[in-house]
């Protein structure tokens, strides 16, 4: 059986150590080396002792704290079994002797005799304790691992409409095909879940900041602060409720700084918004937003519409997941459907400059939402249930080009309700869309 000495750093405790190599070695007990303190570590993993000698005869309050911390780093990185020897006492606190392996504490004036008896005890108990950590910590792994699994099911199960032996089996198959283990496949569920609700709300900011304007646009068309059907109080609450639920979560940087980048441009919106929704705010006509004021809320929103924009891209990217991106594509086309009827109003009841402004934004709009649709239907992870709903989407997209196309023509009342009503049910499929993309096995298996 090899020793490893370790004594404190002073000049008194390094000879002693020397003198007790000596003895120990005549005495029979093969000794490896006598080290200070600070070397004990490295020294331990090098030569590898079946057992370390601790003398802690003679040393000062400084010296022992040094070397019981030496000890302490000692049983987190290279554990062995530990005897102290000598010293008046041993140090306060039992449980952190336990946990850093001390099997026996043998008081002055040393006696071999009674070390190596010491000895014979404390490396095959150690050796047994260690059984029992390794038990311990395998049947703690098991239960984590049961809790990822019971939570991946539960996703499955919600989202694909699985029963409970049909989602166990799916996962037990994605664990067979990527040779990983049943509770790392479903833990990569649960991150993926997570983080694809991430950025979908995350996105729905996007989308928010421009239907907010849409709604005082309409207010402002109508005449009437009373228009039960704008979305106005909605919007306002889902912006807060999905900043509320994206600072739940523990976003690291730079998604934590562009949050607070979102969340300060949503309140100087809210700020304008709500006045004017109220009106509390100088809106013209009792409280019907004005010209100004419908300026204004858009370039707020134009600053919420950026940094929400930023803060999904962050979110995405840092999941390092690619099926993510159509939950940000698919995403996005919410936010075009409402921009484009943001513009079309706009284009309408601002001044000539502004007004034209909007109308030639428009233009783009409709070729970025157009550009995206073509690639959603061109997608090779497209499902059935996808494909459907893309194809009521075009239909629907269709009928607010028309609302768009009339909206500068005599008819321009009737087209605005179009441009609502369409833009209201456009929203709805690219809603579902993306909860479709959001929960499909593309995302939740990676």
């Amino acid at each position: 059986m090899n020793l490893l000495i370790v004594t404190a750093d002073d000049a008194p405790a390094l000879v002693a150590g020397q003198a007790l190599q000596v003895r120990l070695q005549a005495a029979g007990l093969p000794v490896l080396a006598s080290v200070p303190c600070h070397m004990l570590v490295r020294e331990a993993v090098r030569l590898a002792p079946e057992a370390v000698v601790v003398w802690a005869d003679g040393a000062d309050a400084g010296a022992a704290a040094a070397l019981w911390s030496a000890v302490a780093l000692l049983a987190a990185t290279a554990p062995r079994p530990v005897l102290v020897l000598g010293g008046d006492r041993l140090p306060d606190g039992a449980a952190a002797l336990i946990e850093a392996h001390v099997m026996a504490w043998l008081p002055s004036p040393l006696d071999v005799a009674t070390l190596q008896a010491a000895l014979a005890l404390a490396v095959p108990r150690f050796a047994f304790e260690q059984r029992l950590r390794h038990d311990l910590q395998a049947a703690l792994a098991r239960m984590d691992e049961r809790k990822w699994v019971d939570r991946a099911k539960g996703v499955l199960m919600r989202h694909q409409q699985l029963s409970e032996d049909d989602a166990f089996s799916l996962l037990r198959a994605a664990s067979m095909q990527a040779n990983l283990r049943v509770g790392e496949v479903s833990r990569g569920v649960i991150e993926a879940a997570t983080a694809a609700d991430a950025v979908n709300r995350a996105g729905q900011l996007r989308m928010l900041s421009q239907r907010c304007v849409k709604a005082l646009a309409l207010r402002a068309a109508s005449g009437s602060r009373q228009r039960a059907d704008d979305g106005l109080a909605e919007t306002l609450q889902r912006l807060q409720a999905n900043l509320d639920r994206l600072a739940a979560l523990p976003l690291a940087e730079p998604a934590a700084a562009l949050l607070a980048g979102t969340r300060n441009a949503w309140q100087a919106l809210v700020q304008v918004a709500g006045m004017a929704g109220t009106g509390a705010a100088p809106a013209g006509r009792a409280g019907i937003p004005s010209a100004a004021v419908l300026h204004q809320a858009d370039q707020l929103a134009e600053a919420l519409l950026d940094r929400a924009d930023a803060l999904t891209a962050a979110l995405e990217h840092a999941s390092g997941r690619r099926s993510l991106s159509l939950i940000n594509l698919c995403g996005r086309q919410r936010m075009l459907s409402q921009r484009l009827a943001k513009q079309a109003l706009l284009a309408g009841l601002l001044d000539d400059e502004a007004g034209a402004a909007q109308a030639s934004a428009a233009a783009k709009t409709v070729h970025d939402f157009e550009t995206t649709l073509l690639a959603l239907e061109q997608s090779p992870l497209a499902t059935d249930a996808i494909r459907a709903a893309l194809a009521q989407a075009r239909g629907q997209w269709q009928r607010l080009l028309d609302g768009l196309r009339r909206a500068a023509g005599p008819d321009a009342a009737a087209a605005r309700g179009v441009l609502a009503r369409e833009s209201e049910a456009l929203l709805a499929s690219f809603e579902a869309l993306t909860s479709l993309y959001e929960h499909s096995m593309q995302v939740l298996l990676g």
